[in-house]
């Protein structure tokens, strides 16, 4: 079998574990892949009606049933690509041995497996990207790099109305501030909008301000603390446990910086801010991905219901060969209520 083709290289993708983000895989759920070129889903606010009261013998009053939308949005398209040249492949790679080295054919294969794991991270960034735009915003805005990536417009935007904005009546860093209240006050805000909290996910900022707040100290879990220390546990990928609150809901500290398409370095859970909701309140389509894989009289277009398709081809005249990986991934929230973002300090 040629190990360059993309049946190879589909299968050697399947065996690869998950690349693993943090908003993403705590609140996302796989939906699957579908085969049109849109995801089709309903939308609703649910709510919480008390059945009504009548007179004896008088029968029964109709409720109205909740109503619902049925939208769609269409996928984005995500395809990184690496280029193998000639003078790649007759110099040394980092980290091979100075005397005794690979030959340029064992040098390409080590580089397309090098260069499949990359691209796979950083569609990974993208889609954990696109997670945190619909958590903290409740919109998804796709953009499209055009020019060879030196120009970029807004293609689509998905506003699913988000409303669950908390701001305390004292940030969290003043004196007074009543944490624990306020986290009860965000909890009811998302049960009132059909959901649950299960995770809090929050800066470094906000985790500092409730550790110097002796109030909150007073209520804090005793199965967080040993001999007066704050037992805390490093998850990697700036991610720290830092233990749970008086309703035993698991509370997390997220650090680390991405660079934005405005060329922008941001914070991935803004200053001063958290998220507080539960597991799978976010559903990830992935779009059908459409390449074609020949040149000359025996070209034509194949389609793959996968969540990420890898492409080699060459070029004569350049004598050099691209590889790509092209992923189309959407995200649609299953209850625009389920979350609650909190501007605490």
């Amino acid at each position: 079998m040629d190990i360059y083709s993309t049946r190879a290289q589909l299968a050697a993708i399947e065996l690869m574990p998950p690349e693993y983000s943090v908003l993403y895989d705590f609140f996302g759920h796989d939906a699957g892949t579908v085969e049109d070129d849109k995801a089709i889903y309903d939308y609703r606010k649910g709510s919480r009606r008390m059945a009504p009261m009548v007179h004896p013998g008088a029968g029964g009053v109709l409720m109205d049933r909740d109503g619902f939308e049925t939208r769609e949005i269409g996928f984005c398209c995500i395809a990184p690509e690496r280029i193998i040249e000639d003078s790649n492949l007759k110099n040394r790679s980092f980290g091979e041995r100075i005397i005794g080295g690979m030959t340029p054919q064992q040098r390409e294969k080590k580089m397309l497996a090098a260069d499949l794991m990359e691209m796979r991270k950083a569609i990974q960034r993208r889609r954990e990207w696109m997670a945190r735009q619909v958590l903290l915003t409740g919109k998804l805005s796709v953009f499209e790099y055009t020019n060879e990536g030196r120009g970029i417009k807004e293609s689509k935007i998905a506003d699913y109305g988000f409303e669950n904005n908390f701001t305390p009546a004292k940030r969290w860093n003043e004196t007074g501030a009543d944490i624990d209240g306020d986290m009860h006050k965000i909890f009811d805000l998302v049960y009132d909008g059909m959901g649950e909290v299960s995770k809090i996910v929050m800066s470094p900022d906000v985790a500092s301000a409730m550790f110097k707040n002796s109030e909150f100290i007073k209520q804090y879990d005793l199965r967080n603390v040993d001999m007066g220390k704050i037992n805390t546990k490093y998850r990697g990928s700036g991610l720290r446990f830092i233990g749970y609150n008086s309703d035993g809901v698991e509370m997390y500290s997220l650090s680390g910086t991405f660079i934005d398409d405005d060329q922008k370095v941001k914070k991935l859970i803004p200053d001063g801010t958290l998220i507080a909701g539960s597991d799978n309140i976010l559903n990830i389509y992935h779009g059908p991905v459409t390449q074609v894989e020949s040149e000359g009289s025996n070209a034509q277009h194949i389609t793959y219901i996968k969540k990420e398709v890898p492409l080699r081809y060459g070029s004569i005249a350049s004598n050099a060969i691209k590889n790509r990986l092209t992923s189309c991934p959407t995200i649609v929230p299953k209850n625009v209520g389920g979350w609650c973002v909190a501007k605490v300090i």
